[in-house]
This record gives C-alpha cells, sequence and structure tokens, in this order.
C-alpha cells in the first residue's frame, strides 16, 4: 500500500492534472495551460481546442509501446542481440519493473486528462452558427464532438492496459486534482481493480449511450503539418467493437461478436449529417477497403517473365490526408518529425536499420514464422489468355533463386514491404520495413485492419461464410446475399445479416452476378473500374474468389450420407418473356427454347405460336397471358430453392458443417493477421482472442511462440504469464 500511495499522488497529481506542454512539432497552440485545472472549468470555445490536444499530447508517451507489447510478445518478429535489454524483457515475457516501457503512469496521465475533461466540459454550451449552403443560422454544440472523441480515448486506452497487465488494474473515472482527491481514489481502490475482461464490460455500458454523439471536429487543423486533425480521433464505434470483440473472445459469447461486428460496421457506414458541413470531402466518406494490391501482372502471365511486381501499398501508411474513399489510415498518434525530439516515432529506427546514426544495425527483424505464413500462400491471378479469363498460379518454378531467397513466391506484401541489403563494412544487413519507417506518426486504426477484426467477429457470431466473403470478394449486396443470407436458417440470423448494407451503387466488388451453379461472375479488371471492394486476401495473394485452392470446397459439404444431398441444391435462374410486339419474332423462334423445364405435368401448357391463329394483337396477349403464368411459377420454383436451401443448411449441413467452417475460416484470419497487419502492433492481441476461444488457451498460444522460438512457447502455457507484471498495480 506504501508504494502506491506515493506513486499515484506523483503520477496523477503531478503529471496529469498539472498544465501540458505542447510538443513543438505539430502540437504548438501558442500557449502551455492546455487544461485550465485553476480555474476548473471548460466553459469558452478555445478550451475544446486545446484541452482536446492536450490529452493528445500525453498519448505520444504511450504510442510506441503500444506497438512493442502487441508485436514483440506474438510470433512474427524476433529481437536482435544487438537491441537493449527493454525489449528483450518484453519479447521474452520476464519486464521488470525498471523497464523503460513498463511505466503505466503515463497511462494515467492520459487517464486523469480525460477524466478531467469529462468531468468539466459544458456539453450544452452552444455557439449560434450561420451556415453559409443553406443560408440559415444554427445552434452548434462545442464540446460535443471532442467529449466523445475523449471518451473514446479513455476506453482504449483502458484497453490497453488491459492487454498489457491483465488483472488488478485501477479504474479510475474522476479528476485527480489533488492531494486529498489522490488519497481518496487509493481508499477506495480495492474496488475499482479490474480485469481485461471487466473492463471490456465496463466501457461497453460506458461508451453506449454516446454513440449517437460521434462527429469528427470540424476546426481547423491544429498540427503544424500535414496530419488532418481529425487523424486523431478515435472513433468511437471502432473503440466500442474491440471492446465487444475482446468480451465476445474471452466469453465465448456469440451475442457479443454479433454487437462488435455491428460496431464496425457502423463506422465503415457513417456519414456525417452536422449542419454546417456542406460535402463530406475531407471529412468523412464510406469506409471501402479499395483495389490498392501488390501484384503480378498479368503480361508476367502471359510472357512469363516476372521480374518484377507492382506495389501500391505505400499508400496504406500515409498520415497525410483524411476523409476520400481510398485512404487507409483512420487514426493516427501524431509524432515528432526529429530523432532529437522527446516523442519521435522511435519504432522507425527499432525496425530498420538507422541510417542517420553509424548505421546501427535494426533491433527487431522478422521471424522465421513470418516469412513461413507469407511463403505459405498459394498466390492466384485471374487474367485474359488472349481467348478466355482464366486462372493460373505462381509457382517456385517461375521465379529465380534470388526471388525465393527474397521471399517472393506466395503472398507479396511481405517483400514489398521489406528491403535488406547486406553491407559487408558493418557485417549486417541494411533491413528497411517501409511500413514502419515511411510513417511520421503511430497508427491505431486502418481500413483494412476495421475489416479484419470485422471478420472475426463476424465467424465468432457464426457467420464463417459472411468472414470468408471479406476475405475473398470484399463485400456489396450481390456478395452477402447470395453467400450469406441466403443460407441463414433463422429469422433473427436472417434479422442480423440484413442490418449490414452494402449497396452496390456505393460498394462494389468483382462478383456482379452468380452463375445457375453458385459460381461467381468474376468480372475482368479491365471491366471494373467501378470497383472499390475486394477480399483482403487479394491485396497480395491475387484474386482469391479465383483461387479454388485458398479456401477448399469440400468444407461446405458435409463429410459423410445421411440420406440429404451433400451438395444444396442448385439454383434455378429462371427467365421470362419481354412483352413487346416487336419481340414477337424472337418469341415465335425461341419459345420454346426459353422454358424447357415447363412440361404439362407442372400444369403449364406451352404457348405454341406455330400453330397459333389469330392477328398480332390476340398473339401478344397470349403471350402476356403466357408470361404472367410463367413468372408466377418461375416466382414458386425460386421459393422452393429457397426453402430446399433453407432445408438443407438447417437439417443438414448445419449440423454437419458449421463447425468446422467456422475453424477453418479462423485459422484463415490468423493467417490473414499476419499478412495484412504485421508490425503494426496488434499481433498479440489477436493471438489472445483466438486463444480465448480455443479449448486450452495455454497451449494454443505455446504452439504459436514455438513457432518463433522454441523456448519462448512454454513460457505461455500458463495465460497467467502472458501479461506484464508491475509492482505498483499487483501491491495496489
Amino acid at each position: 500500500m506504501k508504494r502506491i500511495k506515493y506513486i499515484l499522488p506523483f503520477a496523477l497529481l503531478a503529471i496529469m492534472a498539472t498544465a501540458i506542454t505542447s510538443c513543438d512539432d505539430m502540437l504548438d497552440m501558442g500557449n502551455d495551460d492546455v487544461l485550465y485545472a485553476d480555474e476548473n472549468h471548460l466553459t469558452q470555445g478555445t478550451d475544446t481546442v486545446n484541452s482536446f490536444v492536450g490529452i493528445l499530447a500525453q498519448l505520444q508517451k504511450i504510442a510506441v509501446r503500444t506497438n512493442l507489447y502487441g508485436e514483440l510478445r506474438g510470433d512474427l518478429v524476433v529481437v536482435n542481440a544487438n537491441a537493449n535489454s527493454d525489449l528483450k524483457e518484453i519479447a521474452n515475457f520476464s519486464v521488470t519493473d525498471d523497464n523503460a516501457y513498463n511505466d503505466p503512469r503515463d497511462y494515467y496521465a492520459v487517464i486523469n486528462n480525460c477524466n478531467y475533461y469529462l468531468a468539466n466540459a459544458d456539453t450544452a454550451l452552444f455557439e449560434r452558427r450561420f451556415d453559409a449552403t443553406t443560408q440559415s443560422a444554427y445552434d452548434f454544440r462545442v464540446f460535443q464532438a471532442e467529449y466523445c472523441a475523449v471518451r473514446a480515448i479513455r476506453a482504449w486506452v483502458y484497453l490497453q492496459l488491459g492487454q498489457i497487465y491483465g488483472s488488478n488494474i485501477p479504474v479510475i473515472t474522476k479528476p485527480v486534482l489533488s492531494l486529498d482527491d489522490a488519497n481518496n481514489i487509493l481508499s477506495d481502490a480495492s474496488s475499482s481493480k479490474m480485469t481485461l475482461e471487466q473492463i471490456c464490460d465496463y466501457f461497453i455500458d460506458d461508451l453506449k449511450p454516446f454513440v449517437s454523439w460521434f462527429a469528427y471536429p470540424y476546426h481547423h487543423n491544429v498540427y503544424g503539418y500535414a496530419m488532418p486533425n481529425r487523424m486523431a480521433v478515435m472513433p468511437i464505434q471502432l473503440v466500442l467493437g474491440d471492446l465487444y470483440l475482446w468480451s465476445a473472445s474471452i466469453k465465448q459469447d456469440q451475442n457479443l461478436a454479433r454487437e462488435a461486428a455491428k460496431s464496425y460496421y457502423d463506422y465503415i457506414t457513417w456519414l456525417p449529417t452536422e449542419i454546417g458541413v456542406d460535402n463530406n470531402e475531407g471529412y468523412k466518406q464510406k469506409t471501402v477497403t479499395s483495389t490498392r494490391r501488390t501484384y503480378w501482372p498479368s503480361r508476367c502471365f502471359t510472357t512469363s517473365d516476372f521480374t518484377s511486381f507492382q506495389n501500391s501499398n505505400n499508400a496504406y501508411w500515409s498520415t497525410t490526408s483524411f476523409g476520400t474513399t481510398r485512404d487507409e489510415v483512420i487514426t493516427a498518434i501524431a509524432m515528432d518529425s526529429l530523432a532529437s525530439d522527446e516523442n519521435y516515432n522511435e519504432l522507425r529506427v527499432l525496425y530498420n536499420y538507422d541510417m542517420e546514426n553509424e548505421d546501427v544495425e535494426a533491433s527487431i527483424s522478422p521471424s522465421q514464422a513470418c516469412y513461413d505464413y507469407s511463403d505459405g500462400q498459394i498466390y492466384a491471378e485471374y487474367y485474359h489468355d488472349g481467348t478466355n479469363y482464366v486462372t493460373n498460379y505462381v509457382t517456385s518454378s517461375v521465379l529465380t533463386e534470388t526471388q525465393l531467397t527474397k521471399h517472393y513466391l506466395g503472398d507479396l506484401r511481405l517483400p514489398a514491404n521489406i528491403s535488406t541489403d547486406y553491407r559487408g563494412d558493418h557485417d549486417y544487413e541494411s533491413q528497411m520495413i517501409w511500413k514502419t519507417y515511411f510513417p511520421q506518426d503511430v497508427i491505431i486504426y486502418r481500413t483494412g485492419d476495421v475489416y479484419l477484426r470485422m471478420a472475426e467477429a463476424l465467424n465468432v457470431a457464426g457467420f464463417p461464410k459472411f468472414a470468408l466473403a471479406i476475405l475473398t470478394t470484399g463485400l456489396d449486396n450481390v456478395v452477402i446475399n447470395h453467400e450469406v443470407l441466403s443460407q441463414c436458417t433463422t429469422t433473427a440470423d436472417s434479422t442480423f445479416v440484413k442490418y449490414f448494407d452494402f449497396p452496390t451503387k456505393f460498394f462494389q466488388t468483382r462478383v456482379q452476378s452468380y452463375k445457375t451453379n453458385g459460381e461467381p461472375n468474376i468480372n475482368s479488371e479491365e471491366e471494373s473500374s467501378n470497383v472499390n471492394q475486394i477480399g483482403l486476401h487479394a491485396r497480395g495473394s491475387g484474386f482469391s474468389i479465383a483461387n479454388p485452392k485458398y479456401y477448399d470446397p469440400n468444407n461446405d459439404a458435409p463429410a459423410d450420407s445421411t440420406g440429404y444431398p451433400t451438395q444444396p441444391p442448385v439454383y434455378n435462374a429462371l427467365g421470362t418473356f419481354t412483352s413487346a410486339a416487336e419481340n414477337l419474332e424472337t418469341i415465335l423462334n425461341n419459345n420454346t427454347e426459353f422454358f424447357p423445364w415447363a412440361v404439362a405435368n407442372d400444369g403449364i401448357t406451352i404457348l405454341d405460336l406455330t400453330t397459333f391463329t389469330g392477328t398480332n394483337a390476340q398473339k401478344l396477349a397470349a403471350v402476356q397471358a403466357f408470361e404472367a403464368e410463367m413468372i408466377a411459377y418461375s416466382d414458386s420454383i425460386q421459393q422452393k430453392w429457397a426453402d430446399d436451401v433453407a432445408t438443407w443448411y438447417r437439417n443438414y449441413a448445419v449440423p454437419q458443417v458449421h463447425a468446422r467452417q467456422v475453424i477453418v475460416v479462423d485459422s484463415l484470419l490468423d493467417v490473414e493477421s499476419a499478412l495484412e497487419t504485421a508490425f503494426e502492433g496488434f499481433r498479440f492481441g489477436q493471438l489472445m482472442r483466438a486463444a480465448y476461444r480455443s479449448t486450452d488457451k495455454g497451449t494454443y498460444m505455446s504452439q504459436k511462440l514455438s513457432q518463433r522460438d522454441s523456448s519462448v512457447g512454454p513460457l505461455v502455457s500458463d495465460p497467467n504469464k502472458w501479461f506484464i507484471s508491475w509492482k505498483g498495480l499487483i501491491g495496489l
């Protein structure tokens, strides 16, 4: 108790409640009194910007360690021999009290500033403003957007504490402004200690009432360089989705997973509706995966020349733009630009050799497991061979030994992001991992990660084919209706799926329709100028929708015979006549070919115009009457097909197939996490959630980390060892 008694008053009082000095590069607001703690109020318009920016300044102190705790404890990186002992401790799950990255006080500095803001901001305060577009005045709520953003930041920070420390975490929601405040909090601390699970439950309830308040602040950019201020906002829907996803994984609760998926979707489709915003450009568009990818051009297949691939992934890491349909970064913590500055993004030198400091070798490198994930993918491209559109694969036989060494075989995201050249004068490789070097800032949310987490939530919720579509085709309503909605066997499931509306007038994949056998009609790339959604796996492994080797169709077929067919009933694409006199010639020549399945014993008499006597008007009337009968018959056939499919899934496929589909898709999501988000600090969190969902979480984690280092696997067989000890927190 004595240890904490001294830590919290100084940390929460001296560090958190005092004025915050903004950083030189991008948080210089012209004054240092950001929170106005001495006045104990936030009632001026300038308070909105200054106090919010003060909180962002404190986030800089925890940005780098958020990545390190999420990545070094995972299976995708190794810490090199030249790395400092602090990094090695994190990777070996042996963090000591004096580790430079083990200081919860920095997290509570952010929390206390958030608490102060939330306790003192006047959310009812409004200013009378004039909308030039509508030529009308309106009331603008001065604090509401920032209030919502601050509440989301506080929940996000506590979620990071939960992932790092696991349990015994003091949850403090009132500001500490004096020694008496600190001592009062300490005296009640035993009732406020929470586990990761309890943190999720608490802050789900804390955020839900404020989702409708979410809006990006619409004031001028506060940064001294190009990163827009809106990119500093953690959307409340995404933080809420994370909380739901963690809670669903820990509790293995499908209903919580459904809420997680809906929360991610809510942000994806959210658009601003505030008065005074006359357009969305530079503000917020619907969030699409876009068509950016790393790929082998079609000429490689037609010429057998695989000298180089195309790469558009660099745009994934740009924090200089916001609000267009092709932007990837959603949220980032702004950092200083110079290594000499206090809040420089240290990841830029930890993951890369330091060109400015005597060519110091990188401290962190990809593990063999990371390379194995990438090399193990089967790249498939869909292209025109001069006659037809075909699927072809990239095999080791078309690549050189050097290309194989550089990991060109398989998924292309890893070789596109890494450059290594041997430096004989220093006896090491000059490793550059571009996704960790290009961003000046620390990225927290981006589009690929959001869609990947939504897929994870959907799979946990019991919709594996929905999750699979995010990996293979991308999402639009054509895909959802055919791949997901058609397989729902209960009203509750159908209602849930219908919550996700991806209209093709905006969201559009390369699957514009489906064939009668259920296979997708894939538009060629040249014919897909309006496409803005592709599957995440297509970002580096070719077009997965045309790759039967990615997802084995046998996963959708029952393993044995119980009297039902092993495949669902085939969809009947039934045609209809066109009611127009000018089409009589076509009808005359082809009427029996339109409906070969309509026979007398179905109660339908085929209209034979070759023996029909009468005027053209009478012929047209007969055709229209026949057409109406055929449309009704077609509708009944399609309804019967839908009923038969539902019966097949409910009575046969679901019991035998569904559990296997969930396991297979969960495995694909694990791989995709490694391919899409490597080095971004998300990996250990994804592994923890998957472990919680497994039958033996200790064994699961041990097996995953043994792929990185056989000596590390046994260290995490006890889930209590996943987390970092800090005597202050443990002894509270």
